[in-house]
């Protein structure tokens, strides 16, 4: 079972808690562990955390979602025995191609439909995530008929995010409609910060004659990713020279190649992770910057230790339409950001509001100062961003 920690300020004892099991939560997501994407980790501990409050299913896609990757033989996450898991099959099909990315979204969204239509019963909870995309309208036409609560957690907003990706969706207005009715309907939005509460405001409010079936629209509240405190410590700063460091997904929408074309001579950039723009960007052969290639999630707390500050990149349009789950985490190492996104999105607000690094590429690299901000970014992280802190808003709000 689960650790006391879980047992939280509900305002209730925990025999209280307990005793209120009868209630059904189904989750309902393609990513879901032993797979080890960051949506995976959120969704398995989410999970284990809702096991004080009802009896817990999970509707989900197959263990694996990319068959490519090796394991984490370190991974120590497990998941509560009385937890049941019903999968579907996986797709396979190439998601590198649009097409194939786009067969392999309705495909999953289809099997897992053909479960949730199985299992999920009038009077049950619902907490799903927003992936694969057509579930969130396949999820709120079954709500209407079937008569379930559904809650939706929101990591990506479509079809709106599709427009900073560079793709054009034929009959976007149709779609935007179609999925605008669709979070109308729902009983509660899971926001990831300020400017996606925003955006989620102005979808539902865009539908005024749709509601959740209670004659309201839905709740937005926003429920922040979660920095990893136990497993990330902080550790003394390097020596020598700054040392910038990014860690994750090396695509196109990154737009690393602009950070190297903007690096200081006396600035180091360490990218760790793997992706689309990879090798066009070691083709380039710059001398301060150097490539280490992907890891796993038991080895952030030296990755993360490797530099003097951690780069955040989010790329211009995608304001409100998702919060880089990596910061937390470089908060957890006690060391500062360099975020370079759109003004006034969440991670722009949080670094500038709470002094824990830059939104622009800094005039002077003092180590004195970075240590300063990565200082009160761990504490930051223990205050208001820890596993307990967040999985207690679940608790509270679900």
């Amino acid at each position: 079972m689960l650790r006391e920690e879980y047992y939280l300020t509900l305002g209730e004892s925990k025999s209280n808690i307990m005793g209120q099991t009868n209630q059904r939560l189904w989750i309902v997501t393609e990513l879901f562990p032993p797979d080890e994407t960051s949506t995976s980790y959120i969704l398995g501990k989410i999970a284990n955390a809702m096991v004080l409050k009802y009896r817990v299913g999970v509707i989900c896609g197959p263990e694996i979602y990319d068959k490519r990757k090796k394991l984490d033989k370190n991974n120590s996450f497990r998941l509560d025995e009385s937890i049941e898991v019903h999968r579907t099959e996986g797709a396979s099909l190439d998601k590198n191609t649009i097409r194939g990315k786009v067969l392999s979204f309705l495909l999953m969204s289809q099997r897992i439909m053909a479960l949730v239509r199985k299992y999920v019963r009038k009077g049950d909870k619902v907490l799903m995530v927003t992936n694969p995309a057509p579930m969130v309208p396949l999820m709120a036409r079954f709500k209407k008929k079937v008569g379930f609560e559904l809650n939706i957690l929101v990591h990506d907003v479509f079809p709106e995010n599709t427009k900073p990706a560079g793709l054009k969706l034929p009959m976007y207005g149709l779609f935007k409609h179609v999925f605008d009715k669709a979070y109308a309907k729902a009983d509660q939005l899971i926001a990831l910060g300020r400017d996606m509460h925003d955006v989620l405001r102005q979808k539902v409010e865009s539908c005024p004659s749709i509601c959740s079936g209670t004659g309201n629209s839905p709740k937005i509240t926003i429920i922040e990713n979660w920095a990893d405190i136990e497993n990330i410590k902080p550790q003394p700063m390097l020596e020598g020279k700054i040392v910038l460091e990014y860690a994750g997904n090396i695509g196109r929408v990154q737009s690393l190649d602009k950070v190297m074309d903007m690096l200081p001579d006396n600035v180091e950039l360490h990218l760790y992770g793997t992706g689309a723009m990879e090798e066009k960007l070691k083709a380039r052969r710059q001398k301060n910057v150097f490539f280490h290639g992907p890891y796993f999630r038991s080895q952030q707390n030296e990755v993360l230790a490797a530099c003097d500050i951690a780069l955040v990149t989010l790329q211009e349009g995608m304001y409100g339409l998702g919060v880089p789950s990596k910061t937390y985490n470089i908060l957890a190492s006690g060391r500062p950001v360099l975020f370079l996104g759109p003004k006034d999105s969440e991670i722009d607000l949080l670094v500038r509001e709470k002094g824990i690094g830059y939104c622009e590429w800094p005039k002077n690299w003092d180590k004195a100062e970075l240590a300063e901000m990565g200082k009160k970014a761990r504490e930051l992280a223990e205050k208001e961003y820890s596993e307990k802190v967040i999985l207690n808003k679940f608790l509270e709000q679900v």
